[in-house]
């Protein structure tokens, strides 16, 4: 299959790779970074997939810097979520019958769609939670977890595109799973970043905050005004992980969470990613924060984390 990967960051050049074992793989980049990508990537990736090795490899993206019309049987798109409204408009250019896979995070994407969901069939919403990691320059490094990408269940008319989308994912040594409702999923999900950011930097490093189990508690406290936020926009959250398990007492769940810092793969995931995407997770935090505001719905904790990220952006 010919497969277009808009966007050449972390996830789309890993991705990328993945597929390019069994496909022709472009990658989409903007005319004025074409020099840059157009420089070998070295990719280390610490594999956790039953029978896989870590490898290295380096990785020479076959660029474009424009969408063909009737070219791909395929599109990635993996950029960060404020890109979206800029990416929308080129998509249209590859037809109605290409599966087009949005695989982004995002607090309101059905808003950033026009106020739904995209109902055209061959829009298609995903997340690559299978993969973590970050990127300094041209090296990049990634761990690739047993499963974790995710696909929405779709409608009826969007078996097609969902059933071809999850063949080219699989054949990359993805595991993919179904998820309903998957904007709201993908809210419930960018609260997990978002709410994260600040405790971070408050801390100074991420193996201080991950041994503070009192900051963990206050994100426990932010993450549940978050969960507020989304019921009075209307997303039911029960049964849309991790929303559950903040229904627990807060000390259980601070040291459940706790645990899971420490672990040495979330350590790399979550440092990878904060290193190329902090401006996007205060972004998500700046926007759960203006729709509490605009819904009515008290966020005191919320409302600290974004003073103290300012706070310490102003330099006071």
């Amino acid at each position: 299959m010919r497969v277009l990967v808009v966007g050449a960051g972390t996830m789309g050049i890993t991705h990328g790779w993945l597929l390019s074992q069994h496909h022709d793989v472009s990658w989409l980049v903007r005319g004025d970074r074409a020099d840059f990508y157009g420089e070998p990537f070295e990719l280390r990736v610490h594999d956790l997939r039953p029978g896989r090795r870590d490898t290295t490899a380096t990785v020479s993206l076959k660029l474009v810097t424009s969408i063909a019309p009737d070219l791909y049987d395929a599109v990635l798109v993996m950029v960060p979520g404020g890109s979206l409204p800029d990416v929308l408009p080129l998509l249209d250019g590859v037809g109605t019958r290409v599966p087009v896979v949005l695989m982004l995070n995002h607090w309101n994407l059905a808003g950033a769609l026009g106020g739904s969901s995209d109902p055209r069939s061959n829009r298609l919403l995903g997340f690559p939670s299978q993969v973590g990691g970050g990127r300094q320059g041209h090296r990049i490094s990634v761990t690739v977890f047993p499963r974790g990408t995710v696909l929405e269940a779709g409608t009826a008319n969007k078996k097609a595109a969902l059933d071809k989308a999850e063949a080219l994912l699989a054949s990359g040594g993805l595991t993919i799973r179904r998820q309903r409702r998957m904007p709201d999923w993908l809210a419930v999900h960018s609260m997990q970043q978002a709410l994260t950011a600040a405790p971070l930097i408050e801390a100074g490093s991420y193996r201080a905050f991950a041994a503070d189990r009192e900051a963990i508690a206050r994100m426990v406290v932010a993450f549940r005004e978050g969960l507020d936020v989304c019921r009075a926009r209307g997303i039911r959250t029960w049964r849309l992980w991790p929303a559950p398990l903040f229904t627990f007492p807060k000390p259980l769940v601070a040291r459940l969470l706790q645990g899971m810092f420490q672990q040495a793969e979330t350590e790399a995931m979550v440092v990878g990613h904060m290193g190329h995407g902090l401006d996007e997770w205060i972004e998500g935090l700046e926007s759960i924060r203006a729709d509490a505001q605009r819904l009515g719905v008290p966020a005191p904790e919320i409302d600290r984390q974004w003073a103290a990220i300012r706070s310490r952006r102003s330099g006071a």
